[in-house]
């Protein structure tokens, strides 16, 4: 059964400002450690970190109850499928998630499942 679904898109060019206004401490609030290292290993990290941010957004909006952004961790399976992880949905809960990036844009959909 559905428990929620949620849609986020953000704009790239702007994640990255923000980054670069607030720096390391924005990063610290919004991110794990895990996402943080995942991103700053690829040749665009605020590419990834625009298109996580996004997911947590929609994992967040789906949820349809307040969470800490670090409460949900966004991470990718050997095979490069994003996961999900939130210590506020029990074992009854499967999140699917869906992320891209293209034109400075990054965007992600969220589905809440209860099994």
């Amino acid at each position: 059964m559905i428990e929620g679904i949620g849609i986020d898109i953000v704009e790239v060019e702007r994640f990255k400002g923000a980054i670069e206004r607030r720096g390391e401490g924005f990063l610290k609030r919004l991110f794990t450690d895990r996402e943080i290292l995942y991103a700053r290993g690829k040749r665009r990290p605020e590419v990834h970190l625009a298109a996580r941010f996004a997911a947590k957004v929609c994992v967040i909006k789906a949820f349809g109850s307040p969470l800490r952004f670090r409460e949900v961790e966004i991470l990718n399976e050997a095979s490069g499928r994003p996961v999900v992880f939130a210590k506020a949905l029990d074992k009854d809960f499967r999140i699917s998630i869906s992320i891209t990036h293209d034109g400075g844009l990054a965007v992600a959909e969220a589905l809440i499942e209860r099994l």
